[in-house]
């Protein structure tokens, strides 16, 4: 009998690449495929996504793009094939994508699988990063420019500076920093602000700055502290907790956002997972913001 085959063409960044991974499990178990491949538009996730069990083969797009395409790709030999969209964040962005697929039981969850051989190596590394008794954050390394402080009167008025948001200012991280590495141990993950997607393609996956090996050291962390976007989508993939500061989410797709204006956009790992995932209040100061994330850590 032939196989029933079905191909997802993914659409967006890492983190939508890796929340599109839930769909896998539920059309084979629902619609019943027996094969089930993806076309992604980014290298950097390939491993991450190839580790994913319930998918077959994994292509990649001939130029890194949102909106991937590989022409040597034969889509008459898929039953069906499922072009996933642009999200609206009106849901929980794997519960989104699984509707589009038809889907009759969607679900918010989604796994990021990391890799056994790097598991082993940063396991060992955080251990030993822990021998001093404090507890091992993962911290975003381009926290900062992804970061934006004002009050709710301020966001009310919605005046926005470009690049700064409707406070006109980024968070003081770096003495953020400072004080919470009097409590933990502080692992940057992530590239340096001046990269974007395109410009980590090259990484190989042994460089300890590609998503593969940093999925593995986020794994063995306590937490990751930052703000919402691909790492902290990685972070709670596998299984981290995530601390995530509420006001990146706000300014940009909140109900009086800059992208987009939602009522309450359902982002952020707490919204896919619930506990023991937080988000911290989008109005905090920067006192309060470093206070809250070390009491919800010790």
């Amino acid at each position: 009998m032939e196989e029933s085959r079905c191909l997802v063409i993914t659409c967006g960044f890492f983190g939508d690449i890796l929340f599109a991974t839930s769909l896998a499990d539920k059309l084979k178990s629902e619609q019943g495929f027996d094969v089930v491949d993806y076309l992604i538009g980014f290298p950097q996730v390939y491993r991450l996504v190839q580790n994913n069990k319930a998918i077959d083969n994994v292509y990649l797009s001939t130029n890194p793009s949102a909106y991937p395409t590989n022409n040597s790709i034969d889509q008459t030999q898929y039953k069906k094939v499922v072009t996933l969209q642009p999200l609206q964040f009106q849901v929980p962005p794997a519960y989104e994508q699984q509707q589009l697929a038809g889907i009759k039981n969607p679900s918010p969850v989604y796994h990021v699988h990391s890799e056994p051989e790097y598991d082993k190596v940063a396991k060992a590394y955080i251990e030993e990063l822990r021998h001093g008794g404090k507890r091992v954050i993962a911290l975003m390394s381009n926290w900062q420019p992804k970061t934006y402080i004002f009050t709710p009167e301020q966001y009310i008025a919605g005046i926005d500076v470009p690049n700064l948001g409707y406070g006109g200012n980024h968070r003081d991280i770096p003495s953020i920093v400072q004080k919470l590495q009097e409590h933990f141990i502080l692992l940057e993950v992530g590239v340096p602000p001046q990269y974007d997607q395109h410009s980590t393609a090259t990484l190989e996956d042994n460089d300890k700055k590609s998503l593969l090996f940093e999925a593995s050291l986020m794994k063995f962390c306590d937490a990751f502290v930052g703000t919402d976007g691909g790492l902290a989508t990685i972070a709670a993939g596998v299984g981290t907790k995530t601390i995530i500061t509420g006001d990146f989410n706000l300014q940009l797709y909140g109900w009086n956002g800059v992208i987009k204006k939602i009522k309450q956009p359902r982002l952020g790992p707490y919204e896919y997972f619930g506990n023991p995932h937080i988000v911290l209040d989008p109005y905090f100061s920067d006192e309060q913001l470093t206070q809250a994330i070390i009491n919800n850590l010790t």
